[in-house]
C-alpha cells in the first residue's frame, strides 16, 4: 500500500474513534453524573475551549504547512518547531491568566473553580501535544495508534473511577490525563526527531499569517454559533433544543469527510513549493472524488432516515427536529468541498486572506438570513440559513481557488452519486414492510444501501479513484482487473 493510502487509512481510523468513543462514554457519564453535574462539566469545558482556540492562534493549521516545507531539512525543521511552540506557550500563559481571573472573580464560575483549574492545566498541556508537527511530517500511523490507545485507557478509567455525582471532577480530569499522556509521548518523539532550541528565534515572520488564520477561525465561529444565539433570542429554548439536536447529528460525519485535509496538506504544500502542478492537480482530483464519494450518500442517507435517526438518538420529544435535520444533512457536502478549496489549495498557496474574505461573506449571509427566516420558520429557518451560508462560502472559496489553479470539478461524479442514492429510498420502503423499530430500520437500510452504492461505484460507474484505493488492500486486489 502506498504511503498516501496508508496515511488515509490511519487518519480514517482516528476519525472513526473520534465519533465512536463519545458514543460509548457520553451515555454512561450522563446517567451516572446526572444533568446538573454534566451541565457544570460541559459548561466549564465549552468555556475553556474558547481559550484553547485563542491560545492556539491558528498554529494547528499553519504549523502543518510550515513543518511540511521544512521536513527535509532537520535544522530548519527544529527551528520552525521551536518558534511555533514558543509562541503557543506564550499565548497559553496569557490565556491561563485570563481564565484564572475570570473564573476566580466571577461568582457563578467560582462555585465550580476546581473544574476551571483542570481546564487551565489542559490549556497548558495542549501546547506540548503539537499534533501539527506529526501531521506535517506525515506520521499519521503514530498519531492514530497513540490517540486510540489513550482514548481506550481513559474509557477504561471512566468505568473504573466514575460511579456517582461526587466523581464529577474526576470525570473532567480524565481529559487532563489524556492531554498529559499525549504531551509527554509527543515531546519524547519530537526530541528524537529534531533539536529543540529557543535561541535566536524568528517569531515576527509567523505573526501575520497566524493572525489571519486565527481571525478566520474567530469569524467562522461567529457564523457557526450565532444561529443558535439568534434562534434563542427570537424563539423559545425548545426550538434551540430541536436545532441543536439536528445540527449535532448532521455534523457527526464531518470527522470522516475531513480525513484528507490533514493528510494532503503536507503533500500539496510540497507540490506547490516545487511548482509541480501535475502532482497537485492529481492529489486534488483524488480528494474531490473522495469527498463526493462519501458526502453525497451520507447526506441523502441521513435525509432518507432522518425520522428514525431522531427517534434513536434524541427520542420522540425531538420529532419536530426531523425537518431541520433534513435541511442540515446537506451541509456535509458543502463543508467537505469547501475544505478542499481552503485547506488544500488556498492555504498551501499562502492565500489565508482569501479564506478570511470568504468567511466574512459567510457572516454577512448568515446574520441576514437568520433575522429574516427565524421569526416565522424557527429552527427550520436557522437550518436554511446555515445551509445557504455554507453554500455561499463554498462558492466564494471556489472562485478564489479557481483563479489560482485551473482545476476540473467532477460534476459527472456528483450526478452519478446522487442517482445511485435514489435507491436508498426504495430500500427503506421495503425495510418498513418488515419492521418499524428505528434501530433496525437504520441498520438494514444502511447495509443494503451501502452494498448497492459501493457495487454501483465499482461496477457500473467504474470510479477509478475508489478502485485505486480499495485495490491497494490485500483481499481486494482482484479489483485491479476492472
Amino acid at each position: 500500500m502506498s504511503v498516501l493510502k496508508r496515511n488515509i487509512a490511519f487518519n480514517t481510523l482516528l476519525s472513526i474513534s473520534q465519533i465512536l468513543f463519545p458514543l460509548v462514554t457520553f451515555p454512561y457519564a450522563s446517567r451516572v453524573l446526572g444533568p446538573q453535574a454534566m451541565g457544570a462539566v460541559s459548561f466549564a469545558d465549552n468555556f475553556t475551549t474558547y481559550f484553547l482556540i485563542f491560545s492556539a492562534l491558528g498554529i494547528p493549521l499553519y504549523g502543518i504547512r510550515e513543518v511540511a516545507k521544512a521536513k527535509n531539512n532537520p535544522e530548519a525543521l527544529g527551528k520552525v518547531f521551536s518558534e511555533l511552540i514558543f509562541i503557543h506557550f506564550l499565548t497559553s500563559v496569557i490565556s491561563v491568566i485570563v481564565l484564572f481571573i475570570i473564573s476566580y472573580f466571577t461568582h457563578r464560575l467560582r462555585t465550580n473553580f476546581a473544574l476551571y483549574q483542570i481546564g487551565m492545566a489542559v490549556l497548558m498541556g495542549n501546547v506540548f501535544i503539537a499534533e501539527w508537527f506529526f501531521q506535517g511530517i506525515e506520521k499519521f500511523k503514530y498519531i492514530a495508534l497513540r490517540t486510540v490507545f489513550i482514548r481506550m485507557l481513559t474509557v477504561a478509567l471512566l468505568f473504573l473511577l466514575v460511579h456517582s455525582i461526587e466523581d464529577r471532577n474526576t470525570y473532567y480530569a480524565l481529559n487532563l490525563l489524556a492531554t498529559i499522556l499525549a504531551a509527554v509521548t509527543n515531546m519524547y518523539a519530537v526530541n528524537k526527531i529534531v533539536k529543540i532550541s529557543f535561541k535566536q528565534l524568528s517569531l515576527k515572520k509567523h505573526l501575520k499569517p497566524l493572525f489571519i488564520i486565527f481571525s478566520n477561525s474567530v469569524v467562522t465561529t461567529i457564523y457557526l454559533v450565532f444561529d443558535s444565539i439568534i434562534l434563542g433570542f427570537l424563539t423559545r429554548d425548545v426550538n434551540v433544543g430541536y436545532y441543536s439536536a439536528s445540527m449535532r447529528i448532521s455534523k457527526l460525519s464531518l470527522a470522516i469527510i475531513g480525513v484528507l485535509s490533514a493528510v494532503l496538506l503536507p503533500r500539496l504544500t510540497i507540490a506547490f513549493q516545487k511548482e509541480d502542478l501535475t502532482e497537485a492537480k492529481s492529489l486534488l482530483a483524488k480528494s474531490m472524488n473522495f469527498v463526493i464519494f462519501l458526502s453525497v450518500p451520507i447526506a441523502l442517507g441521513t435525509y432518507c432516515l432522518s425520522e428514525e435517526i431522531i427517534l434513536l438518538f434524541a427520542g420522540k420529544s425531538y420529532l419536530p427536529a426531523v425537518s431541520s435535520l433534513q435541511i442540515l444533512c446537506f451541509i456535509v457536502i458543502f463543508v467537505g468541498i469547501a475544505q478542499i478549496f481552503s485547506h488544500q489549495i488556498l492555504l498551501p498557496l499562502h492565500q489565508e486572506k482569501k479564506i478570511l474574505y470568504a468567511s466574512l461573506f459567510g457572516v454577512f449571509v448568515s446574520l441576514s438570513l437568520n433575522f429574516i427566516l427565524i421569526p416565522f420558520l424557527k429552527q427550520d429557518g436557522a437550518a436554511i440559513s446555515s445551509l445557504i451560508t455554507e453554500l455561499c462560502v463554498t462558492i466564494a472559496l471556489f472562485f478564489y481557488a479557481f483563479k489560482l489553479l485551473n482545476f476540473k470539478f467532477p460534476v459527472l461524479q456528483v450526478i452519478q452519486s446522487m442517482l445511485t442514492c435514489m435507491a436508498f429510498f426504495i430500500f427503506k420502503y421495503f425495510v418498513l414492510k418488515l419492521t418499524l423499530i428505528p434501530i433496525l430500520v437504520i441498520l438494514y437500510t444502511v447495509i443494503l444501501s451501502g452494498i448497492f452504492y459501493l457495487v454501483a461505484q465499482l461496477f457500473i460507474w467504474k470510479n477509478r479513484n475508489v478502485l485505486d484505493i480499495l485495490s491497494g488492500f490485500g483481499p481486494l486486489k482482484f479489483l485491479q482487473k476492472i
